[in-house]
């Protein structure tokens, strides 16, 4: 949800397609190194070792910034901002892009959305963890003998 603070800017003239504008500098991989090194600060209130959080929040924040790229709409994302405003697109756009604007949440384009997110986002994402949980498990009583 960080990333999306960017559509607030829209309101206040600041251009779609600028730097800060929509999947602009907060989407970018260099704004997903700064929140992962400020979130990584706080590794011992996470219970975890700096180089953890810090791979865990850059991992997280960069995926959305890649994952928006896989979708059908806008004008793509500034994935190397600060070094470069091009905006970037995947060689597949599968993904519904998701309107702006909270009067466009509950129509009938929206629940083509969520539907696309759960076909190309959350049920590969719940796969993954499935296999992973289930491979680490494997290797724990594997190792253990």
């Amino acid at each position: 949800m960080l990333l999306d603070l960017d559509v607030a800017g829209l309101g206040f003239g600041v251009a779609y397609g600028s730097d800060f504008g929509h999947r602009g500098f907060t989407h970018s991989l260099a704004f997903a190194a700064v929140v992962a090194l400020l979130g990584a600060l706080a590794h011992k209130r996470l219970r975890s070792g700096f180089a953890l959080a810090f791979g865990f929040l850059f991992l997280a924040t960069a995926s959305r910034g890649i994952l928006d790229t896989f979708t059908n709409g806008g004008r793509g994302v500034a994935l190397l901002w600060p070094f470069s405003s091009e905006r970037f697109f995947a060689p597949w756009q599968v993904i519904e892009v998701s309107p702006i604007g909270v009067s466009r949440i509950l129509t009938e384009r929206f629940a083509t959305v969520l539907e696309s997110e759960l076909v190309w986002v959350w049920l590969p994402c719940l796969v993954l963890g499935f296999l992973f949980a289930a491979s680490r498990r494997y290797l724990q009583t594997y190792l253990s003998r």
